[in-house]
C-alpha cells in the first residue's frame, strides 16, 4: 500500500476494518504521537488489557517480542502489539533479521503498530529499509511530516476553539512567528493563552506580545528591523533580552546574517521586475512570513545600505572565528556600525 498521509489515516480510523501491520514515522513528533495514540484507542480501547496490550521501546527482548505477537485476544478484538521507537542497528545482525520475520507472519487477530513518536526513522541500515519496505508491502504506512503555516494556523484555531476562545489566523500567525512551527511547543503556548485571557475570551495582538516566549529567529528579526527603522533603544533591547536568555553571540550573528542576505535578495528581485515570492522557488524558502517581512523592511532601506550592511556583518563574523575576542562586545559594536550605516540613507 502506498504511504498516506494524516488525512487519508483519519478515513482509516473512522472504519472498522484494520490490517495487520502500522508503521507511523514523520518529523511532526506530536502528530506521530496523537495518531498513534487515535489507533491504539481505536483498536484496542482507551483501557486496553494488559493481557492483549503490549508495549516494547528500541533495543527490546526479541524473545518477549515473539511471546507477545502469538498471544490470542481474550478480553478484547485485538491483540496489540506496540513498537517504539526501534533502532534496528543496536540489534545483532540475527536478532535484526528474526524480527523482521515475526513482524512479517503475523496474521488474523494481531495488530502491530511501530511508531517513531520521539526519534527519527534510521534509514541508513538495510535492516532498517526492510522494516519499512515490509510495512509498505504487508500493512500501512503512514507518514506525518511539518505543516505548511496555514494547517497550522488552522489546528491553533480548533485548538483555541475547543478551549471556547476565540483566535484569529493574523494572531495565530503571530504566535507561530514568535514561537515556532513546532506542535508540542505551539500547544503549549496557546494554552498559556487560553488560561489567560480565560473561558468565551479572545487572543490578541497584545496578549502574544506579553506572554509567548519569542524564539531566536524572532527576536533577531525585531533586532533587524529595529536597526533598519533607525531605532537603536529597541535595538539594544532585544538585543540584552537575547543575552539574559543565554544566546550565544555566534548564534544571534548567524541569524543577523540571514536577515540582512533576505532583505538583499527581496530588494534585488524586486528592482529586476521580479516579487520576493520568487524568492521561494529560487532559494527553497519554506516561510511565506519571512519572505513578505523581508520585502516590507527592505523597502525602508537602500540596496547600497544593504549591501555595506552584509559587508561590516561578515567582517565580524570573520573576527568572532578567527582572534580571541569578547563576542558580546564585537556584537554591540556591529549592531553600532549598522545603525551608523542605516543612517546614511538620511
Amino acid at each position: 500500500m502506498p504511504t498516506i498521509n494524516e488525512s487519508e489515516f483519519r478515513k482509516i480510523l473512522s472504519g472498522n476494518d484494520f490490517g495487520t501491520l502500522y508503521y507511523i514515522c514523520g518529523t511532526e513528533k506530536m502528530l506521530v504521537s496523537l495518531n498513534t495514540k487515535k489507533l491504539v484507542e481505536k483498536v484496542a480501547g482507551k483501557e486496553p488489557s494488559d493481557f492483549n496490550f503490549h508495549t516494547f521501546s528500541e533495543d527490546f527482548n526479541v524473545d518477549e517480542l515473539a511471546a507477545a505477537l502469538q498471544v490470542v485476544p481474550f478480553t478484547s478484538d485485538y491483540n496489540v502489539v506496540i513498537i517504539k521507537d526501534p533502532d534496528m542497528s543496536e540489534f545483532s545482525p540475527s536478532d535484526g533479521d528474526r524480527i523482521i520475520e515475526l513482524i512479517s507472519s503475523v496474521s488474523g487477530d494481531t495488530i502491530v503498530i511501530i511508531t517513531f513518536p520521539t526519534k527519527t526513522e534510521d534509514k541508513s541500515t538495510s535492516r532498517d529499509k526492510k522494516l519499512k519496505t515490509l510495512a509498505s508491502k504487508k500493512g500501512t504506512v503512514i507518514e506525518l511530516n511539518k505543516l505548511t503555516q496555514a494547517a497550522i494556523q488552522k489546528k491553533l484555531i480548533s485548538w483555541a476553539s475547543k478551549r471556547n476562545v476565540m483566535l484569529s489566523s493574523k494572531v495565530a500567525d503571530q504566535i507561530i512567528r514568535c514561537s515556532s512551527t513546532d506542535l508540542n511547543t505551539l500547544k503549549n503556548e496557546l494554552s498559556k493563552l487560553c488560561s489567560y485571557v480565560g473561558d468565551g475570551g479572545e487572543i490578541r495582538a497584545e496578549d502574544v506580545e506579553r506572554l509567548v516566549s519569542k524564539n531566536l529567529e524572532s527576536s533577531v528579526f525585531d533586532l533587524s528591523k529595529a536597526v533598519i527603522s533607525h531605532d537603536g533603544t529597541s535595538a539594544f533591547q532585544v538585543l540584552n533580552r537575547l543575552f539574559y536568555q543565554r544566546e550565544e553571540p555566534i548564534a544571534i550573528l548567524g541569524v543577523l546574517t540571514t536577515t540582512y542576505v533576505d532583505m538583499y535578495r527581496a530588494r534585488i528581485a524586486i528592482k529586476c521586475g521580479s516579487r520576493s515570492t520568487d524568492l521561494a522557488k529560487w532559494f527553497n524558502y519554506k516561510s511565506e512570513y519571512r519572505l513578505r517581512q523581508a520585502e516590507a523592511n527592505s523597502k525602508k532601506t537602500s540596496t547600497a545600505v544593504l549591501r555595506k550592511s552584509i559587508d561590516a556583518i561578515i567582517k565580524t563574523d570573520v573576527l568572532m572565528k578567527s582572534t580571541r575576542t569578547d563576542d558580546r562586545v564585537q556584537l554591540e559594536l556591529l549592531i553600532v556600525k549598522l545603525l551608523m550605516i542605516a543612517n546614511e540613507d538620511f
